[in-house]
């Protein structure tokens, strides 16, 4: 399948480590599922990716990508959320001691395919597209959730999150037209 992937880390010149090409089908463990890649949208941790922080150097080459949207095997419209938990962990993943983010252990998004943790799917709210939930991970893990900052359904951007031009629009936020920024 085609993708877009880490070839080796290089901290120096980043961008010479990127290679788009082909790479194997994803590997599917039990509780995980294959998610159609409708979307993806660039998180800064791919640049890290892409340096080797945050990755031991044994797993590259590695497909980039923590964020994406799509459709699950079942045909559902889906939001990947990419903070994997360790298999024995149970609660919220984000507090978990061992967890990941896709493109670290498991291969990421930037492919036509990519398997989660079916727990890790969120269904896409219909009026919003693709190209928007793709965008979610990073807004809402970026602080805009967790830094108090959300009003009336609308996550407002952090320093984080204007980084990447990113914003959150929830489901109720959408439904209520409140206006898009």
């Amino acid at each position: 399948m085609l993708a877009a992937f880490a070839t080796a880390p290089n901290p120096s010149d980043p961008l010479a480590a990127l290679e788009v090409g082909d790479r194997p089908e994803p590997d599917v463990p039990d509780g995980w599922t294959t998610v159609e890649v409708r979307a993806a949208s660039l998180n800064h941790h791919d640049l890290w990716t892409l340096r080797g922080v945050g990755i031991a150097k044994e797993r590259f080459p590695m497909i980039l990508g923590c964020d994406a949207s799509g459709v699950d095997s079942e045909g559902r419209d889906v939001v990947v959320h990419s903070v994997i938990a360790d298999p024995g962990w149970a609660g919220d993943e984000t507090l978990d001691p061992g967890r990941t983010l896709l493109s670290e252990v498991y291969q990421g998004s930037f492919a036509e395919r990519v398997a989660v943790p079916v727990r890790n799917l969120v269904p896409k709210p219909p009026e919003v597209s693709h190209e928007e939930a793709a965008c979610l991970g990073t807004a809402w893990t970026g602080g805009g959730a967790r830094s108090g900052a959300r009003q009336a359904g609308v996550a407002r951007p952090t320093r984080a999150t204007r980084a990447t031009r990113t914003a959150v629009y929830t489901q109720e936020a959408a439904a209520s037209g409140l206006p898009r920024r």
